[in-house]
Protein backbone atom coordinates (compact mmCIF):
# COMPACT_ATOMS: atom_id res chain seq x y z
CA UNK A 1 0.00 0.00 0.00
CA UNK A 2 1.15 3.62 -1.10
CA UNK A 3 2.33 5.90 1.54
CA UNK A 4 -0.05 8.84 1.88
CA UNK A 5 2.68 11.67 1.79
CA UNK A 6 5.96 11.74 -0.50
CA UNK A 7 8.52 13.94 1.54
CA UNK A 8 10.32 15.30 -2.09
CA UNK A 9 13.72 16.21 -1.37
CA UNK A 10 16.29 17.45 -4.00
CA UNK A 11 20.06 17.28 -2.75
CA UNK A 12 23.36 18.55 -3.98
CA UNK A 13 26.27 18.40 -2.40
CA UNK A 14 24.33 19.02 1.09
CA UNK A 15 26.62 16.68 3.77
CA UNK A 16 27.15 19.56 5.95
CA UNK A 17 23.16 20.37 7.03
CA UNK A 18 21.42 17.26 5.36
CA UNK A 19 21.87 14.87 8.20
CA UNK A 20 19.60 17.80 10.51
CA UNK A 21 17.36 18.08 7.55
CA UNK A 22 17.10 14.05 7.75
CA UNK A 23 16.76 13.65 11.43
CA UNK A 24 13.79 16.41 11.52
CA UNK A 25 11.88 14.25 9.12
CA UNK A 26 12.30 10.70 11.19
CA UNK A 27 11.18 12.55 14.39
CA UNK A 28 7.71 13.81 12.59
CA UNK A 29 4.53 12.59 14.71
CA UNK A 30 3.19 11.31 11.17
CA UNK A 31 4.62 7.99 10.27
CA UNK A 32 3.06 7.38 6.94
CA UNK A 33 5.14 8.67 4.58
CA UNK A 34 8.21 7.95 2.26
CA UNK A 35 11.15 10.07 1.64
CA UNK A 36 12.23 10.50 -1.68
CA UNK A 37 15.46 12.16 -2.18
CA UNK A 38 16.74 12.80 -5.52
CA UNK A 39 20.78 13.25 -5.45
CA UNK A 40 21.48 15.79 -7.69
CA UNK A 41 25.15 14.25 -8.61
CA UNK A 42 26.68 15.31 -5.29
CA UNK A 43 30.47 14.71 -4.98
CA UNK A 44 30.74 15.26 -1.33
CA UNK A 45 29.34 12.91 1.23
CA UNK A 46 25.91 13.43 0.79
CA UNK A 47 25.75 9.67 -0.87
CA UNK A 48 27.70 7.88 2.08
CA UNK A 49 25.05 9.72 4.78
CA UNK A 50 22.40 8.67 2.38
CA UNK A 51 23.86 5.59 2.09
CA UNK A 52 23.97 5.58 5.82
CA UNK A 53 20.46 5.73 6.74
CA UNK A 54 18.53 2.75 8.08
CA UNK A 55 14.91 3.49 7.79
CA UNK A 56 12.79 1.71 4.81
CA UNK A 57 11.03 5.14 3.87
CA UNK A 58 13.67 6.37 2.68
CA UNK A 59 13.99 6.01 -1.27
CA UNK A 60 17.39 7.64 -3.39
CA UNK A 61 17.24 7.95 -6.78
CA UNK A 62 20.45 9.55 -8.13
CA UNK A 63 20.50 11.51 -11.42
CA UNK A 64 23.57 10.40 -13.72
CA UNK A 65 24.69 14.15 -14.36
CA UNK A 66 23.94 16.92 -12.45
CA UNK A 67 20.84 18.58 -13.74
CA UNK A 68 19.83 20.90 -11.58
CA UNK A 69 17.17 21.79 -9.11
CA UNK A 70 14.37 22.20 -11.79
CA UNK A 71 14.80 19.10 -13.69
CA UNK A 72 15.41 16.83 -10.14
CA UNK A 73 12.03 17.70 -8.70
CA UNK A 74 10.07 16.90 -11.94
CA UNK A 75 11.76 13.37 -11.81
CA UNK A 76 10.57 13.57 -8.07
CA UNK A 77 7.29 13.92 -9.15
CA UNK A 78 7.11 11.60 -11.35
CA UNK A 79 7.89 8.96 -9.10
CA UNK A 80 6.12 9.96 -5.71
CA UNK A 81 3.78 7.82 -4.94
CA UNK A 82 2.20 9.20 -2.09
CA UNK A 83 -0.98 11.59 -2.12
CA UNK A 84 -0.01 14.37 -1.03
CA UNK A 85 4.00 15.40 -1.32
CA UNK A 86 5.53 17.76 0.89
CA UNK A 87 8.70 19.56 -0.35
CA UNK A 88 11.71 20.18 1.97
CA UNK A 89 14.70 21.16 1.64
CA UNK A 90 18.11 19.78 2.76
CA UNK A 91 19.53 22.48 4.83
CA UNK A 92 16.16 22.83 6.22
CA UNK A 93 14.22 21.10 9.34
CA UNK A 94 10.61 20.49 10.03
CA UNK A 95 9.41 20.43 12.85
CA UNK A 96 7.53 17.31 14.60
CA UNK A 97 3.91 17.72 14.32
CA UNK A 98 4.56 19.32 10.08
CA UNK A 99 3.42 16.36 8.42
CA UNK A 100 0.34 15.56 10.67
CA UNK A 101 -0.74 19.26 10.27
CA UNK A 102 -0.52 20.00 6.58
CA UNK A 103 -2.01 16.34 6.03
CA UNK A 104 -5.13 16.76 8.30
CA UNK A 105 -5.64 20.23 6.82
CA UNK A 106 -5.91 19.18 3.59
CA UNK A 107 -8.30 16.36 4.12
CA UNK A 108 -10.21 18.81 5.79
CA UNK A 109 -10.80 21.12 3.14
CA UNK A 110 -10.38 18.81 -0.02
CA UNK A 111 -10.61 21.39 -2.69
CA UNK A 112 -7.51 23.10 -1.36
CA UNK A 113 -4.65 22.15 -4.17
CA UNK A 114 -1.87 23.01 -1.77
CA UNK A 115 -0.75 23.89 1.94
CA UNK A 116 2.07 25.84 3.22
CA UNK A 117 2.42 27.26 6.31
CA UNK A 118 4.91 30.10 8.33
CA UNK A 119 8.02 29.97 8.53
CA UNK A 120 10.71 30.39 11.29
CA UNK A 121 14.49 31.07 10.34
CA UNK A 122 17.90 30.65 11.55
CA UNK A 123 21.75 30.68 10.77
CA UNK A 124 22.58 34.20 9.86
CA UNK A 125 19.17 35.58 10.96
CA UNK A 126 16.21 34.90 13.54
CA UNK A 127 12.88 35.94 11.74
CA UNK A 128 9.29 34.34 11.68
CA UNK A 129 7.89 35.21 8.23
CA UNK A 130 4.10 35.20 8.05
CA UNK A 131 2.03 34.64 5.00
CA UNK A 132 -1.84 34.73 4.37
CA UNK A 133 -3.64 32.07 5.31
CA UNK A 134 -6.95 32.24 3.42
CA UNK A 135 -6.86 31.18 0.04
CA UNK A 136 -8.71 34.17 -1.35
CA UNK A 137 -5.99 36.80 0.03
CA UNK A 138 -2.87 34.33 -0.71
CA UNK A 139 -4.54 34.17 -4.33
CA UNK A 140 -4.41 38.06 -4.46
CA UNK A 141 -0.87 38.25 -3.30
CA UNK A 142 0.28 36.15 -5.47
CA UNK A 143 -0.25 38.78 -7.92
CA UNK A 144 3.10 40.54 -6.67
CA UNK A 145 4.79 38.06 -4.57
CA UNK A 146 5.30 34.69 -3.89
CA UNK A 147 3.57 33.92 -0.39
CA UNK A 148 4.12 29.80 -0.45
CA UNK A 149 7.75 29.49 1.32
CA UNK A 150 8.83 26.06 -1.26
CA UNK A 151 10.27 23.95 1.22
CA UNK A 152 7.09 24.31 3.78
CA UNK A 153 4.34 23.16 0.89
CA UNK A 154 2.48 20.03 1.23
CA UNK A 155 1.03 19.37 -2.24
CA UNK A 156 -2.10 17.66 -3.59
CA UNK A 157 -1.01 15.09 -6.09
CA UNK A 158 -4.11 14.46 -7.76
CA UNK A 159 -4.61 18.62 -8.54
CA UNK A 160 -0.93 18.55 -10.44
CA UNK A 161 -2.14 15.38 -12.22
CA UNK A 162 -5.74 17.07 -13.19
CA UNK A 163 -3.88 20.18 -14.56
CA UNK A 164 -0.82 19.01 -15.72
CA UNK A 165 1.02 20.75 -13.69
CA UNK A 166 4.79 20.48 -13.34
CA UNK A 167 8.32 23.00 -12.84
CA UNK A 168 8.72 24.81 -15.60
CA UNK A 169 12.52 23.78 -16.83
CA UNK A 170 13.14 26.12 -18.81
CA UNK A 171 13.02 28.39 -14.93
CA UNK A 172 16.16 28.00 -13.20
CA UNK A 173 14.99 30.56 -10.76
CA UNK A 174 11.51 31.02 -8.91
CA UNK A 175 10.62 28.08 -10.21
CA UNK A 176 8.40 27.80 -6.95
CA UNK A 177 6.56 31.04 -7.68
CA UNK A 178 5.67 29.95 -11.31
CA UNK A 179 4.39 26.89 -10.47
CA UNK A 180 1.79 27.98 -7.49
CA UNK A 181 0.68 30.95 -9.77
CA UNK A 182 -0.39 28.22 -12.07
CA UNK A 183 -1.60 25.78 -9.44
CA UNK A 184 -3.76 28.94 -8.12
CA UNK A 185 -4.99 29.93 -11.58
CA UNK A 186 -6.87 26.38 -10.98
CA UNK A 187 -7.29 25.26 -7.27
CA UNK A 188 -7.20 27.41 -3.98
CA UNK A 189 -3.76 27.56 -2.14
CA UNK A 190 -3.44 28.24 1.87
CA UNK A 191 -1.11 28.34 4.69
CA UNK A 192 -1.09 27.61 8.27
CA UNK A 193 -0.64 30.69 10.08
CA UNK A 194 1.98 29.25 12.59
CA UNK A 195 5.60 27.71 11.38
CA UNK A 196 6.01 24.29 10.59
CA UNK A 197 9.57 24.73 9.12
CA UNK A 198 12.52 26.01 10.12
CA UNK A 199 14.43 27.71 7.08
CA UNK A 200 18.31 28.25 7.18
CA UNK A 201 19.42 31.55 6.03
CA UNK A 202 22.73 31.61 4.84
CA UNK A 203 24.90 33.30 1.75
CA UNK A 204 24.95 30.26 -0.64
CA UNK A 205 21.27 30.11 -1.07
CA UNK A 206 20.13 30.31 -4.78
CA UNK A 207 18.31 33.77 -4.12
CA UNK A 208 21.11 35.64 -2.71
CA UNK A 209 23.38 34.09 -5.35
CA UNK A 210 21.58 35.08 -8.29
CA UNK A 211 18.85 37.83 -7.06
CA UNK A 212 19.07 39.14 -11.27
CA UNK A 213 18.26 36.41 -12.13
CA UNK A 214 15.54 35.66 -9.48
CA UNK A 215 13.89 39.19 -9.79
CA UNK A 216 13.72 38.58 -13.72
CA UNK A 217 11.52 35.31 -13.29
CA UNK A 218 9.38 36.63 -10.37
CA UNK A 219 8.91 39.73 -12.99
CA UNK A 220 7.56 37.23 -15.84
CA UNK A 221 5.47 35.37 -13.16
CA UNK A 222 3.69 38.66 -12.14
CA UNK A 223 3.34 39.23 -16.27
CA UNK A 224 1.68 35.86 -16.91
CA UNK A 225 -1.14 36.83 -13.91
CA UNK A 226 -1.98 39.89 -15.11
CA UNK A 227 -2.34 38.02 -18.40
CA UNK A 228 -4.88 36.59 -16.88
CA UNK A 229 -6.53 39.64 -16.09
CA UNK A 230 -6.46 40.44 -19.64
CA UNK A 231 -3.50 43.35 -18.95
CA UNK A 232 -1.05 44.07 -21.35
CA UNK A 233 1.58 46.02 -19.37
CA UNK A 234 3.87 48.49 -20.84
CA UNK A 235 7.40 48.54 -19.43
CA UNK A 236 6.58 51.76 -17.46
CA UNK A 237 3.59 49.71 -15.43
CA UNK A 238 5.67 46.73 -15.15
CA UNK A 239 8.52 48.97 -13.53
CA UNK A 240 5.16 49.91 -11.58
CA UNK A 241 4.06 46.96 -10.45
CA UNK A 242 7.34 45.47 -9.41
CA UNK A 243 7.96 48.50 -7.45
CA UNK A 244 4.81 48.03 -5.70
CA UNK A 245 5.65 44.29 -5.60
CA UNK A 246 9.24 44.69 -3.49
CA UNK A 247 8.05 48.21 -1.85
CA UNK A 248 10.55 49.70 -4.29
CA UNK A 249 8.49 53.00 -3.39
CA UNK A 250 9.50 56.60 -4.77
CA UNK A 251 8.72 59.51 -2.64
CA UNK A 252 7.44 61.75 -5.21
CA UNK A 253 3.52 63.21 -6.60
CA UNK A 254 3.69 62.02 -9.50
CA UNK A 255 5.37 58.49 -9.22
CA UNK A 256 2.10 58.31 -6.75
CA UNK A 257 0.09 59.46 -9.55
CA UNK A 258 1.09 56.44 -11.91
CA UNK A 259 0.76 54.15 -8.68
CA UNK A 260 -2.46 54.67 -8.13
CA UNK A 261 -3.78 54.79 -12.22
CA UNK A 262 -1.88 51.65 -12.57
CA UNK A 263 -3.65 49.82 -8.79
CA UNK A 264 -7.02 51.47 -9.95
CA UNK A 265 -5.96 49.88 -13.42
CA UNK A 266 -5.73 46.70 -11.92
CA UNK A 267 -9.06 46.48 -9.93
CA UNK A 268 -11.18 47.62 -12.93
CA UNK A 269 -9.74 44.70 -15.06
CA UNK A 270 -10.80 42.27 -11.98
CA UNK A 271 -14.39 43.88 -12.58
CA UNK A 272 -14.51 42.68 -16.11
CA UNK A 273 -12.39 39.29 -16.03
CA UNK A 274 -13.61 37.94 -12.22
CA UNK A 275 -10.15 36.24 -11.84
CA UNK A 276 -9.41 37.25 -8.61
CA UNK A 277 -11.84 36.92 -5.62
CA UNK A 278 -12.69 40.77 -5.44
CA UNK A 279 -12.85 41.69 -1.89
CA UNK A 280 -9.50 39.70 -1.51
CA UNK A 281 -7.94 41.89 -4.32
CA UNK A 282 -8.95 44.97 -2.99
CA UNK A 283 -7.44 44.36 0.53
CA UNK A 284 -4.03 43.82 -1.17
CA UNK A 285 -4.25 47.11 -3.79
CA UNK A 286 -5.54 48.90 -1.03
CA UNK A 287 -2.44 47.76 1.64
CA UNK A 288 -0.40 48.65 -1.33
CA UNK A 289 -1.84 52.23 -2.21
CA UNK A 290 -1.09 52.39 1.90
CA UNK A 291 2.18 51.95 1.67
CA UNK A 292 2.63 54.02 -1.50
CA UNK A 293 1.31 57.01 0.28
CA UNK A 294 3.16 56.29 3.95
CA UNK A 295 6.55 56.10 2.00
CA UNK A 296 6.10 59.49 1.00
CA UNK A 297 4.89 61.32 4.41
CA UNK A 298 7.81 63.47 3.74
CA UNK A 299 5.99 65.50 1.17
CA UNK A 300 3.35 66.77 3.74
CA UNK A 301 -0.31 66.72 3.36
CA UNK A 302 -0.28 66.71 -0.18
CA UNK A 303 0.27 62.59 -0.09
CA UNK A 304 -2.36 62.60 2.44
CA UNK A 305 -5.00 64.24 -0.26
CA UNK A 306 -3.38 62.14 -2.80
CA UNK A 307 -4.35 58.98 -1.06
CA UNK A 308 -7.49 60.06 -0.27
CA UNK A 309 -8.55 60.69 -3.60
CA UNK A 310 -8.43 57.32 -4.34
CA UNK A 311 -11.38 54.32 -4.41
CA UNK A 312 -8.71 52.04 -2.82
CA UNK A 313 -8.33 54.34 0.16
CA UNK A 314 -9.67 51.85 3.17
CA UNK A 315 -9.73 53.77 6.83
CA UNK A 316 -7.74 51.89 9.17
CA UNK A 317 -5.44 52.50 12.25
CA UNK A 318 -2.43 52.09 9.53
CA UNK A 319 -4.14 55.29 7.70
CA UNK A 320 -4.70 57.85 11.04
CA UNK A 321 -0.99 56.63 11.60
CA UNK A 322 0.04 58.04 7.95
CA UNK A 323 -2.08 61.05 7.95
CA UNK A 324 -0.10 61.84 11.21
CA UNK A 325 3.11 61.22 9.89
CA UNK A 326 2.43 63.55 7.15
CA UNK A 327 0.49 66.31 9.71
CA UNK A 328 4.20 66.17 11.19
CA UNK A 329 5.88 66.58 8.13
CA UNK A 330 3.63 69.72 7.21
CA UNK A 331 4.30 71.49 9.84
CA UNK A 332 7.94 70.88 9.60
CA UNK A 333 7.66 72.47 6.21
CA UNK A 334 6.00 75.18 7.30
Amino acid sequence: MPPSITVLMAVFNQAATLPDALASLWSQTDPDFELLVIDDGSTDDTPAILAQQTDPRLRVLTNPTNLGLTASLNRGLAEARGEFIARMDGDDISLPDRLAAQRAYLQRHPSVAACGSWVQTFGARQELWRFPARPDDLRAELLFENVLAHGSVMLRRAALQAHDLRYDETLVRAQDYDLWARLAHHAPLANLPRPLLRYRLHTGQVGAADSAGQRATAQQVRRLQLGWLGLEPTAQEMDLHLALSTSDFVANLDWLGQARAWLEKIAAANQRSGEYPARALRRTLARRWLAACRAAHSLGLPAWQTYTASPLTRPSLTAARVFLLCLRAEVRRG
